[in-house]
């Protein structure tokens, strides 16, 4: 079902600044979901200063403004309301090409929907872990499988009314033994109205959570997770790995630190032991890990056509459709 890690190895590249970066406007959730370690936090929470956002946009739009720019690393971006909007309009108009939000979507209304179709995001990824109120609502604790369901629809019928192309508005699942069964049903549900769909396999985190992945080491390749994003927690420290969630493994702040600088020093760290598959340089968080055997996803437009995923520094999409 998913691509051959190997072919996904070959893909990868050190780069001399990310090609993602995940900024977390705060790490609070309105969900508690089972496989999510939010409330395992053991950093403090807290909500993104506007000028740190500011300095880390500035040097994105100075050094490539192609880099992919998403809005959320560990909380629920909508719950920023207004500031959200104000903060990707200041990415707009820097010039960002790529500016992604992923959410759970519960606070997505009719009054968030306008503002996201008025926003300029060039992509939203919604959860969507289960078809039957059973299944959604067991995994995604806090949630209304109805209420979702109803706010993606109507973004998506919105999003055709106006006859716009962007955002892309992609609905993913994630695959774990709870819901494997509903997964077909999820995919056909939101392709006949109009989304990408995408399925992932289950991270652990780091370790923290049992992904079904078994033995650490044996035919390991370079993990995906560690060589392609950077991390930044709503107070400025750059986690070594997007893997930790806790940032127990700091490897730059960037309210002292150029981005470019704490990648620079991450490429050294973390990023060439990978590639030279030296496992026995990994930092700490990389002994334990089996997240690298689940890097990849699979992904479809809204044809149900396959789209590859992209790792060129200077794309403007997410990715390319397989068949053009």
């Amino acid at each position: 079902m998913y691509e051959n890690l190997k072919n996904i190895e070959k893909k990868f590249k050190i780069s001399d600044f990310p090609l993602n970066i995940a900024v977390e406007p705060s790490n609070y959730c309105n969900l508690n979901c089972i496989m999510c370690a939010n409330d395992k936090l053991t950093r403090k929470r807290g909500v993104m200063d506007i000028r740190l956002y500011k300095k880390i946009i500035d040097e994105i739009a100075e050094v490539n403004p192609y880099t992919r720019l998403w809005l959320d690393y560990y909380g629920e971006p909508l719950l920023q309301r207004f500031k959200l909007f104000y903060m990707i309009d200041y990415a707009v108009k820097k010039g960002l090409k790529n500016i992604d939000l992923n959410t759970n979507a519960m606070l997505l209304n009719e009054e968030m929907a306008e503002m996201l179709l008025d926003s300029g995001i060039t992509f939203i990824s919604i959860d969507c872990d289960g078809y039957s109120p059973e299944v959604y609502e067991k995994i995604r604790v806090g949630a209304k499988r109805d209420i979702v369901y109803r706010n993606i629809e109507y973004f998506l019928k919105l999003k055709q009314k106006r006859k716009i192309e962007k955002p892309i508005i992609e609905v993913k699942i994630m695959e774990m033994e709870e819901n494997k069964e509903e997964i077909d049903q999820v995919l056909s549900y939101w392709r006949t109205r109009g989304a990408w769909t995408c399925v992932r396999r289950l991270i652990s985190w780091g370790g923290k959570y049992d992904n079904g992945a078994n033995s650490i080491n044996e035919n390991r390749i370079a993990c995906g997770s560690g060589i392609g994003i950077l991390p930044i927690t709503w107070d400025g420290i750059a986690p070594i790995c997007v893997m930790d969630c806790n940032a127990d493994f700091p490897c730059g702040d960037v309210n002292t630190t150029s981005i470019k600088e704490i990648w620079k020093r991450r490429n050294e760290y973390l990023v060439k032991p990978q590639m030279d598959h030296n496992w026995s340089e990994l930092p700490k968080i990389c002994h334990n890990c089996t997240d690298w055997m689940v890097v990849g996803e699979n992904r479809w437009d809204e044809n149900g056509k396959p789209i590859e995923k992209t790792y060129d520094s200077k794309s403007k999409m997410i990715g390319t459709s397989k068949n053009g």
